[in-house]
């Protein structure tokens, strides 16, 4: 069964190509040495206002970004089958389509938001994966924001890309693309799974510098960058972190996975955001659906091998993407994501209950089903797919959330998958899976 392997990192990268539009960073990504010097204005958005200079060593405290013109990202990783970046990043634009139920009305920001983390029981939290959002002008954010609330949706995956956003040098943040979109969720009243990742070439293994996902040299580096995010978001209510994306996947974790080197950076991430926020809530990286090749390892396996390198006691939610297809989550497969959450007779849950983990819920972070390309399952099999899923997880105590990948097509070729994972047509135009999974969410 083929298993797309690219997805959030597609999504991202392409979203950051050359060909988007308008595109604002800050070029003053402050070189920070000394000590820490912190005004106390307050902005808007319940962040510090500060000229901050912290010693690399040091969690970033929150400070206002400069407004300016720049369009680098440190993007080089290899993609799937010989896919080089500059093919992953020559054939995205930015959407200017909005779905169905357009709004760009903006409001005040209300009140921060709590952690997304489910009371209990058989309620998920039910999101949607949204890379793409990054580079969307603020009215197209609100649009897009507005959109997935009125089908039931009130949770959105986004990502920290530690490769750009400290890409000028240990001790250096350009926060001011992550703000915006952090202040477009926060207006709209939603919870962000705020996914952090990603490592620029200064913090890279050795041989490696040319990957925006290699394998960081140093876990207390990227320990320290999770706290700056977790420090500057605490004041807009992000409380939910994941570590990494699929680092059993050759394509997010080089020169090759490696779970022992991921239970260091998810130990360091740990321990550093849980210093600044004792109540934020960490879950470890989203597990491809992989088998043993190519570099890759089974997520089962290595869970396994988290485990046996000290992962125990250091996350609150493991975190997993159960992809299923052509298969539906109902149709048992040993090589089944969905199957090998529970189902299979060594498992997810029967790892972490062989660990003493086995009251930590699962956090579904992607899953989802292609209406095109290569393998896909066609409109009406993607809405049964997500259908199937959401009503698998309101059923299952043990699953924390869900966020399904994604809200828009990036594109139509039709010798990929990657393209065609939205609930919405590229052209904005709603599948039928839109209106199913209203329903399914109830």
């Amino acid at each position: 069964m083929s298993i797309p392997r690219l997805r959030f990192l597609i999504a991202l990268l392409g979203s950051l190509t050359t060909g988007v539009v308008g595109l604002v960073h800050s070029a003053a990504a402050t070189n920070q040495s000394g000590g820490i010097a912190l005004s106390t204005t307050q902005s808007a958005s319940g962040r510090a206002q500060t000229g901050t200079s912290a010693a690399p060593s040091s969690p970033a405290a929150p400070r206002a970004a400069t407004p300016a013109a720049r369009s680098r990202y440190a993007g080089s990783g290899s993609g799937e089958s010989g896919s080089t970046s500059s093919e992953i990043l020559g054939g995205s634009t930015t959407s200017t389509t909005a779905g169905p139920a357009t709004t760009t009305s903006t409001t005040a920001a209300p009140a921060a938001t709590t952690s997304t983390t489910p009371p209990g029981g058989n309620q998920p939290v039910i999101g949607v994966s949204l890379p793409a959002l990054l580079t969307q002008t603020q009215a197209t954010q609100a649009a897009w924001l507005s959109n997935l609330k009125s089908i039931g949706i009130n949770s959105v995956r986004i990502g920290a890309q530690w490769a750009w956003i400290s890409g000028d040098g240990p001790g250096t943040y350009d926060w001011s693309q992550l703000d915006t979109e952090v202040d477009s969720v926060r207006a709209a009243g939603m919870s962000i799974d705020m996914l952090i990742m990603g490592t620029p070439s200064w913090a890279a293994v050795a041989g490696e510098s040319g990957s925006d996902v290699a394998q960081p040299a140093d876990p207390a580096q990227f320990g320290q960058f999770a706290a700056a995010v977790a420090q500057r978001y605490a004041p807009d209510g992000v409380k939910d972190f994941e570590i990494w994306n699929e680092p059993n996947c050759t394509v997010f974790w080089q020169p090759a996975p490696n779970p022992a080197a991921y239970v260091q950076i998810l130990q360091a991430a740990y321990t550093d955001i849980k210093a600044v926020d004792p109540g934020a809530y960490v879950i470890s990286g989203g597990l491809a659906p992989e088998n043993d090749q190519d570099g890759n390892i089974n997520e089962v396996e290595f869970l396994q091998d988290m485990y046996a390198d000290g992962a125990e006691g250091y996350f609150d939610a493991l975190g997993d993407h159960p992809y299923s297809y052509p298969g539906l989550p109902d149709t048992y497969n040993a090589e089944s994501g969905w199957s090998e959450m529970d189902a299979t007779p060594t498992s997810l849950r029967s790892v972490m209950t062989a660990n003493g983990d086995g009251s930590k819920p699962i956090w579904i972070t992607e899953v989802g089903a292609p209406t095109g390309g290569p393998d896909s399952v066609g409109t009406t099999g993607q809405a049964e797919e997500l259908t199937q899923a959401i009503d698998n997880a309101k059923a299952s105590s043990w699953i924390g959330a869900l966020y399904i990948y994604t809200y828009e097509d990036s594109g139509g070729d039709p010798t990929t998958d990657e393209d065609w994972f939205g609930l919405l047509n590229a052209d904005g135009s709603p599948k039928p899976a839109w209106s199913a999974v209203a329903a399914a969410i109830g």
